[in-house]
């Protein structure tokens, strides 16, 4: 009965959400996944944001936030810069390279939501926003 079970149904949303992403950033030959694109999009959203806040933000483990910050970092996405107030800390901004890639990928990412929701009428969209809001905090 999983067809019938609503966070079933959720969590395979959300993989074919990342899969079906996944592969359209592979057809435009980024070497970036997902999630790696929801941390430039983070930064982008919060320049000078430290790891453990995007960790917060994104809802992922230090480790993971850590690999995905150091891949980013190495391809030149991203610079890290010793936090001002506490120096053990650093403090993530994007490269111009990671601006011009986020200036390529805006689009993109628009196609994949909106293939998603193609079939959703406005109000549909709004309610199920509402309501997958709803369940949000109820598990908080």
């Amino acid at each position: 009965m999983s067809e019938m079970n609503l966070y079933y149904q959720i969590e395979l949303t959300a993989r074919k959400i990342r899969h079906y992403g996944q592969s359209i950033l592979n057809d435009h030959n980024l070497n970036l996944t997902i999630e790696q694109w929801l941390v430039l999009k983070t930064v982008l959203e919060n320049e000078g944001i430290n790891q453990i806040k995007i960790g917060e933000i994104l809802i992922k483990d230090k480790p993971t936030i850590s690999r995905m910050v150091k891949h980013l970092f190495n391809s030149g996405y991203i610079e890290k810069r010793n936090d001002k107030v506490d120096m053990r800390q650093f403090s993530i901004y994007l490269t111009k390279k990671g601006k011009k890639l986020l200036d390529e990928l805006l689009p993109i990412i628009e196609d994949i939501r909106l293939q998603g929701l193609q079939n959703l009428s406005k109000n549909e969209q709004k309610s199920l926003n509402d309501i997958l809001i709803k369940i949000q905090k109820n598990l908080i």
